[in-house]
C-alpha cells in the first residue's frame, strides 16, 4: 500500500477520533464529575498562576470528551464559550493534545496545518497555543492544560516545563478527588455493615443453637464463625488503596469460601462452592468482595441461610468469549413481600462494584422457594 499524504491524513485522523472514542478513556473522565460541574478552586488558581507566568490573556484547564470540551477553570475566555465553559471539538486544539497524549506547541495557529482551519482561530482569536495533557490517575489523557495568546510567540521548553509542572498540580488534585471518592463508598460500606452486624450474629446464633449439646461447644462453633466474618470484612477496608495494589491477591474459589464461612461450611450440605479455577486481582477482589458479601449479608438476613432448611448454590464457569459467569442460588423458603430484597445501598453497593467497576452485568430472577442472582463479568477485569 503506497504511503500517500492522503492516505497519513486518513490513519491520523482514525488515530484521532479512536482515542477520543476510547470507551476506557470516557470512562475515566465521567468518574472524575468534573463536566459540567462548578469550577474547582485548585483549577482555577492554576489557571490564574499560568496566565500571569506566561503573560498571556488566555488560560484553560479543558477536560475533552468525544463532542466538546469543557472548562473546568479559565480566565481570558468571553461570550458564548465562557457562559457555555466549553465548546464543541470544532473550536478545540485541546483536542489532538489528548489524542496525542503529547504536549502541543503552536507559534502560528494560522501557519500550521494542524488548526489552522480550526474555527477556534477566526472565533476565538487563537493564534499561539501551547498545551500539556491532564492524565488520570490510571494514565487515561482526560483533557488538555493549556495557554493561548492573540498574536504568534516562539513557545520555549522552558515554557513546556513550567505548564507540566502546574499540570501536575491539576493531576493531584484528580487523585486526591478519586481517593476521597473511594474512601466515602468504603464509609458508607461500613455504616451499612455496621447496621446489618448484629443481624447477621442473630442469624448465626439462630442456626447454632440446636446444633450443639453444652455451652462450650456452642461458644467455640460461634466464636470461629465471627472470625470468618471479621476476616471477611478485612478485605472490604483496602477499596481505598485498590488502585495501587500489584499481583494477584487470591482466586475466584478461595474468596467464596472465605466470605461463605461465617455462615456454614460444604459439609453441612447448606451451602455449595463449585467451579473451575479463576484467578482474582488485586482490584476485583476488593470491589467482588463488596458484592458477594452484601449477597452473603442479604441470604442471612431473610433469604436461603435464614432458616434451617435453606440452602445455597454458589457456581460458576467461564464462557467462550472469556467471561465469568457466577451463579448464586439460594433455595428453600417461600418468598413472600416481607422477605423480598429491597432496594438501596445494598442494591447500589451491587451496582458500583459488578457493573461500575468489573465492567459485568446482573440478572436477577425470584420464583416460589427460589432466589437466583446470575453475575457476568469479564475475566480481564478480574483479573484487574
Amino acid at each position: 500500500m503506497k504511503d500517500t499524504p492522503e492516505f497519513r491524513t486518513e490513519v491520523q485522523e482514525v488515530t484521532h477520533q479512536d482515542r477520543l472514542r476510547d470507551p476506557e478513556r470516557l470512562q475515566a473522565l465521567e468518574r472524575t464529575g468534573l463536566m459540567d460541574s462548578p469550577a474547582p478552586g485548585a483549577h482555577q488558581r492554576a489557571a490564574r498562576i499560568a496566565a500571569r507566568l506566561m503573560d498571556v490573556p488566555v488560560s484553560l484547564v479543558s477536560f475533552v470528551d468525544d463532542e466538546r470540551q469543557f472548562f473546568s477553570a479559565q480566565t481570558g475566555i468571553t461570550g458564548e464559550a465562557a457562559e457555555q465553559r466549553g465548546t464543541p471539538l470544532s473550536h478545540s486544539f485541546c483536542q489532538y493534545v489528548v489524542s496525542s497524549e503529547e504536549p502541543l506547541v503552536v507559534p502560528d495557529a494560522e501557519a500550521d496545518s494542524l488548526v489552522c482551519d480550526n474555527s477556534a482561530v477566526q472565533d476565538l482569536n487563537v493564534r499561539a497555543y501551547l498545551g500539556v495533557p491532564i492524565r488520570s490517575p490510571d494514565g487515561h489523557v482526560l483533557g488538555s492544560f493549556c495557554v493561548i495568546d492573540d498574536k504568534p510567540r516562539d513557545w520555549t521548553s522552558d515554557d513546556i516545563a513550567k505548564m507540566r509542572d502546574i499540570a501536575d498540580m491539576i493531576e493531584s488534585d484528580l487523585r486526591l478527588r478519586e481517593t476521597l471518592e473511594e474512601r466515602d463508598i468504603v464509609m458508607q460500606e461500613m455504616t451499612h455493615r455496621v447496621k446489618n452486624l448484629f443481624t447477621v450474629i442473630n442469624s448465626i446464633l439462630r442456626m447454632e443453637r440446636n446444633a450443639h449439646e453444652t455451652a462450650d461447644e456452642l461458644a467455640e462453633s460461634v466464636g470461629a464463625r465471627l472470625k470468618a466474618l471479621s476476616d471477611a470484612h478485612e478485605m472490604i477496608v483496602p477499596v481505598v488503596n485498590v488502585r495501587r495494589s500489584e499481583g494477584a491477591t487470591t482466586t475466584l474459589e478461595a474468596l467464596t469460601h472465605k466470605l461463605l464461612a461465617p455462615h456454614g461450611s460444604e459439609h453441612e450440605t447448606r451451602i455449595t462452592i463449585q467451579g473451575e479455577h479463576v484467578p482474582v486481582g488485586p482490584k476485583a477482589a476488593v470491589y467482588l468482595t463488596l458484592a458477594l458479601h452484601e449477597l452473603a449479608t442479604n441470604a442471612a438476613k431473610y433469604g436461603g441461610l435464614s432458616t434451617d432448611g435453606g440452602q445455597l448454590a454458589v457456581k460458576w464457569n467461564r464462557t467462550d468469549s472469556d467471561d465469568v459467569v457466577i451463579s448464586w442460588e439460594e433455595t428453600g423458603l417461600s418468598w413472600d413481600t416481607e422477605a423480598r430484597p429491597r432496594s438501596g445501598f445494598g442494591s447500589r453497593l451491587l451496582s458500583i462494584a459488578v457493573e461500575g467497576q468489573l465492567a459485568g452485568e446482573m440478572a436477577t430472577q425470584i420464583e416460589a422457594g427460589m432466589f437466583r442472582r446470575r453475575l457476568q463479568i469479564p475475566l480481564t477485569s478480574l483479573q484487574s
